[in-house]
């Protein structure tokens, strides 16, 4: 993920890095859930 702009506030910086963790999570669980589909397979 790449962000380009301005953090104009530091309100708005705890957003995007909430964003950014939420994001990794999400990719995390869908690896995990890919590698429990081939392992049943």
């Amino acid at each position: 993920m790449k962000i380009v702009g301005i953090i104009s506030s530091k309100e708005e910086a705890l957003q995007i890095q909430s964003i950014a963790k939420l994001s990794i999570v999400a990719q995390r669980a869908r690896f995990l859930g890919r590698n429990e589909k081939k392992q049943n397979n």
